[in-house]
């Protein structure tokens, strides 16, 4: 049962997956109090279920969206309110979809970067405020190998995870002098809901009707996401093995500014960054579409 000295942790996107798994192993800590949150609370009979015996005793569900304001200013004043503090927020939520550049409208786009880049800034603002006075915190953004390594296909998906990598080297230094920890936990290929609703686009494509007419394009999408998905075989992982990784920075006085969830996106991300130019990047990428 959490105590008045445990960790206050407050998780977004947690009805599935990687934030499931992370609220679930968190939550067995015994100085943890882990506040799962979700957008639909019509979904958290899975992390119920998890959560086993520590429902209500350590782990707690509660609604929050974040790509509403008025969710998510609620949300942390009744939190504070009642715990007195958030100690550690680990930005989980996301949305992922594919689709035909020249096709997605304004409307689409904005729902993309609200969920991914928007909303995780604009909680990520609210409690930070806490921390400074406290002069004490820890934020774990959920980002993604796509944050360093583009794919096909998936322009917008991968810019709003580029702005949440700007974001962490930005903000990092500063929030270091108020004793803020920031970190960017970067998975690649993970077996969850969300991977899946992307690989077989049950979220539905980015691109409008208009893609039908367009059979070249269309056939190049097929091909690349064929191989792109064939070329991430020895890297995939579970959503538990992610959350072991959030578990190590969370309990880490000091953990690193970007953090690899296996070797495989070490390695990954390593070859990218040293390629300034970006041609060998660009290069690989085309050549999938032969």
């Amino acid at each position: 049962m959490s105590n008045e000295n445990s960790k206050v942790i407050v998780i977004t996107g947690c009805s599935s997956g990687i934030g499931l798994e992370t609220a679930v192993l968190l939550a067995k800590e015994k100085d943890c109090k882990v506040i799962a949150t979700m957008r639909n609370l019509k979904k958290k009979e899975a992390l119920e279920k998890a959560a086993g015996n520590n429902l209500n005793r350590s782990l707690f569900i509660e609604e929050l969206d974040i790509s509403k304001e008025e969710s998510i200013l609620k949300f942390v004043k009744e939190t504070i309110n009642k715990e007195g503090q958030i100690d550690v927020l680990i930005n989980n939520a996301a949305m992922g979809q594919i689709g035909k550049f020249e096709d997605v409208s304004l409307q689409q786009m904005q729902n993309l970067f609200q969920t991914n880049f928007f909303g995780t800034v604009r909680i990520t603002q609210e409690v930070v405020r806490k921390m400074k006075e406290k002069r004490s915190g820890k934020i774990i953004f959920v980002s993604s190998l796509a944050g360093i390594e583009p794919f096909l296909f998936g322009d917008f998906y991968i810019s709003t995870k580029f702005a949440i990598e700007g974001l962490v080297g930005c903000i990092a230094p500063l929030m270091r002098t108020f004793n803020i920890s920031i970190t960017s936990v970067q998975p690649g290929p993970v077996k969850t809901e969300f991977q899946t609703n992307i690989s077989q686009n049950k979220q539905g494509s980015l691109s409008t009707e208009d893609e039908i007419h367009d059979a070249e394009t269309k056939a190049l999408m097929g091909k690349a996401f064929e191989k792109f998905m064939a070329a991430l075989g020895p890297g995939w992982q579970t959503g538990k093995d992610v959350a072991e990784v959030i578990k190590k920075c969370v309990q880490n006085d000091k953990p690193d500014l970007r953090v690899a969830t296996s070797d495989f996106v070490q390695k990954r991300g390593e070859a990218i960054l040293v390629d300034y130019s970006g041609n060998t990047l660009t290069e690989t990428l085309a050549n999938t579409l032969i």
